[in-house]
């Protein structure tokens, strides 16, 4: 149940946010909207505001927006703008068009620095066994790497820097140190060696992260989103040119990754969250059709020709994309059950 809430609200969020985009500059733009759903299967209830229906959805993963000059209205056929009118999405300017498509992606890279904002401001980190030396008086003791310091002796300990002097100045005495693993709180006794006349216990330790002022969380989300995508960009480059290997997941392994970040807490599930959105956005921004990267190179190419494609070109073009996108999902979907042994 963990699993199954926490996957919906990290994806689920991550779609609706991506169509949110889409919607909102298509409205700003004076595109006649037809509908925005919240989920997806037969509406639970609708309302109709302003010319546009809003609906809430039986399976809560995300969304979908319906516009004139793109779709096909479903429940209804009256008012339904020509290509020419200027309520469609054809008939608007081509920079209109590009940003109503581009919005989704972007919207996903600002729910990523949203999340990354709540992260910095909300969230504390104590500071964290990284490494523990094989034979040391560290793993001797039973210290773990991702344990994370409480206290030492009794005394409340915030920083690397105090875990540090607390155990140097406690040179061949035996010292009580609090941890807490994978949610539970662990007491643990160790010697610490002499070496240099300081007390060592050998392991590796991260620095602690405190709460972060709103500014400061603000321009450090925008930072780590930026470092985030160029490093991923980088990562899809190399799998497309094959100098890196390709790891996917599909369905089924993001699924499980978001179960077992879950049972690690919520700060762990923002930064998956985070991860997932850029994901999300880059992976639609790829020229493939069907996906918001596709829709942008056909607006291109209309532009550079001056007149838009065939309908049976783009319908050969969509059916080409789809059936990509449907041995990707295979291709993913075999990793997954390779990777969790599933077919043995």
């Amino acid at each position: 149940m963990v699993t199954l809430i926490a996957f919906v609200v990290v994806f689920g969020t991550a779609v609706l946010f991506h169509e949110l985009g889409h919607f909102l500059v298509a409205k700003a733009s004076g595109i006649r909207v037809f509908e925005f759903a919240v989920g997806f299967g037969p509406a639970l209830a609708s309302t109709t505001w302003r010319g546009t229906k809003y609906s809430l959805r039986v399976f809560p993963l995300g969304g979908f927006v319906k516009m004139a000059g793109m779709d096909e209205p479903v429940d209804y056929a009256e008012d339904v703008p020509a290509d020419d009118d200027p309520r469609s999405f054809q008939a608007k300017s081509l920079p209109v068009r590009l940003g109503t498509i581009a919005a989704g992606p972007f919207m996903n890279l600002v729910l990523a620095v949203l999340l990354f904002s709540l992260y910095f401001m909300l969230v504390t980190v104590p500071p964290m066994v990284t490494t523990v030396e094989p034979n040391s008086p560290a793993e001797i003791a039973g210290l773990l790497p991702g344990d994370t310091f409480i206290s030492i002796n009794g005394e409340e300990v915030i920083d690397a820097d105090q875990v540090v002097g607390k155990i140097q100045q406690a040179a061949g005495q035996e010292i009580e140190i609090v941890v807490r693993r994978q949610g539970s709180l662990h007491t643990i006794k160790a010697v610490p060696q002499e070496v240099g006349g300081q007390g060592r216990l050998g392991f590796g330790i991260s620095e602690a992260k405190p709460r972060y002022p709103f500014l400061t969380s603000v321009r450090a989300a925008a930072v780590q989103t930026w470092r985030l995508t160029a490093q991923l960009v980088g990562d899809i480059t190399r799998m497309i040119t094959g100098k890196q290997q390709v790891e996917i997941s599909g369905p089924i392994g993001i699924v499980h990754i978001v179960g077992e970040t879950a049972r690690h807490g919520v700060p762990q599930l923002l930064i998956l969250a985070v991860i997932l959105n850029i994901n999300l956005g880059l992976l639609n921004l790829l020229p493939v059709p069907v996906l918001d990267g596709g829709w942008l190179l056909i607006l291109v190419l209309e532009a550079i020709r001056g007149k838009p494609l065939a309908p049976e070109t783009r319908g050969i073009a969509q059916f080409i994309g789809l059936a990509l996108l449907i041995m990707l999902m295979l291709f993913a979907t075999f990793k997954d059950l390779a990777r969790f042994s599933l077919f043995s």
